[in-house]
């Protein structure tokens, strides 16, 4: 029997760096807004049973017509209300997880190229050893730097760019946004709660093609990609467990 697992989708940022008069999750990418492809991509996964999408709450009527919309849809889509940072957007999105969810995936909402099989590589992960995330081993010569001087060269090695999908058991990423919560402390991403209750989390390779949206030029990007007809044909060897 498989386990219940849902999507949390924080989609709740206002993407000052893209410009416009709206967030940059709700501009047009090749006849749709950009996170109705996110979420397109997430609920055609057999394995997942409900998405839970956390936008602006001045948008919630906009984001209930967009996954309103018929598209295929596998799994019901939930619309929450989100906050003014995106970790009070994800501790919203896990108060409204129905109590029989055993596994939450949680995915940027302007992350919309994942693949299949990446999506499928994190949830595998997570399955095994309780929290999983993507990321890419870095290619070029990383630096510290502080006031505009280098401190030091980074092992190149040992360094990770972090994506999204990250999945974890539930009750561990309850455990660690409670006492972030509680102790008043920040995190960058999902996975950083996690280490800090001292729980190991596992890598799968993540897909250069699952950019995040943040920018015009990566607008334009993505706009490129979707046209060359590149979308949901991720990185074969991406998708190693490392």
């Amino acid at each position: 029997m498989i386990s219940t697992t849902c999507a949390i989708v924080p989609a709740a940022g206002r993407g000052i760096r893209m410009g416009g008069d709206k967030p940059k999750q709700f501009l047009d990418l090749s006849g749709k807004p950009i996170i109705a492809h996110t979420i397109d991509a997430l609920s055609l996964m057999p394995f997942l049973s409900s998405i839970f999408l956390v936008v602006p709450r001045e948008f919630i009527p906009v984001a209930q017509e967009i996954v309103s919309e018929p598209g295929g849809r596998g799994c019901s889509v939930n619309v929450v209300p989100g906050g003014g940072e995106r970790q009070e957007s994800v501790y919203n999105g896990l108060k409204q997880l129905p109590a029989e969810c055993e596994w939450v995936l949680i995915h940027d909402g302007v992350r919309p190229f994942a693949s299949p099989e990446l999506i499928t590589a994190a949830w595998e992960g997570a399955r095994e050893t309780g929290a999983c995330i993507a990321a890419l081993p870095a290619t070029d010569t990383i630096k510290s730097a502080r006031d505009g001087r280098v401190e030091r060269t980074l092992a190149r090695d040992e360094i990770w760019m972090v994506q999204t999908p990250q999945v974890f058991r539930k009750e561990i990423i309850e455990a660690a946004y409670d006492q972030a919560v509680r102790s008043g402390w920040a995190g960058t991403d999902d996975a950083s709660f996690v280490e800090r209750i001292g729980v190991p989390v596992a890598i799968v390779r993540g897909e250069r093609s699952n950019i995040k949206v943040t920018t015009p030029e990566d607008l334009e990007w993505a706009q490129w990609f979707l046209s060359a007809g590149c979308a949901g044909k991720g990185d074969r060897a991406s998708r190693v467990r490392v």
